[in-house]
């Protein structure tokens, strides 16, 4: 099977209307370093360095086979497309995101070891999820727990999507300490 049949998935709520965007999407032809990624989270919450990473995993089924990155997410400058617009709504803050370019080398070593299992004989699979830890704002309330959107852009070429429904995240550290934002 060709590594362009790797089954792409974002765990947790993913929308029935987001799956043909998701199986769409080519690994093969896809550059996951010009992926962008939208969290839509409560005014009282902000997204610190380390609050979204982008998670990749490729595996082959009946090999031993695999491999999983992170990648630290970063800030993206501009203006929000009109979908993001849309999905906006008061007391919400958008937050666009994209993998770190210091991280290139890393994205690219990745995307090389994906597409030699191109070659290997086998079922092969790929995942794909962002995960967030938003941080509380100082007057905040440290007993709720925030509710965020995510959205991916798989190109610059393509307009965003929903690829997790709003959920509760954790505000919590391991301890139940409320994560609270660091003032700059």
């Amino acid at each position: 099977m060709s590594l362009s049949g790797l089954l792409l998935t974002a765990c947790l709520s993913v929308p029935v209307t987001s799956m043909p965007r998701l199986a769409g999407l080519d690994p093969v032809t896809m550059d996951a370093a010009g992926v962008e990624v939208a969290v839509r989270a409560p005014d009282d919450y902000d997204l610190p360095e380390d609050g979204a990473i982008l998670v990749l995993s490729v595996w082959r089924e009946d090999g031993d086979e695999g491999r999983e990155e992170r990648f630290e997410l970063v800030p993206v400058s501009g203006a929000p497309s009109e979908f993001l617009q849309d999905r906006n709504k008061q007391g919400f803050t958008i937050h666009r995101l994209h993998v770190d370019r210091a991280d290139a080398p890393r994205m690219a070593d990745f995307r090389a070891y994906m597409l030699s299992l191109k070659e290997m004989p086998g079922q092969k699979g790929l995942s794909m999820n962002v995960t967030t830890r938003p941080c509380l704002k100082a007057g905040a309330n440290p007993f709720k727990d925030p509710r965020v959107e995510i959205y991916l852009r798989p190109t610059q070429d393509e307009d965003y999507f929903t690829l997790i429904k709003e959920r509760k995240v954790p505000i919590t550290w391991p301890n139940g300490e409320a994560r609270y934002c660091v003032a700059s």
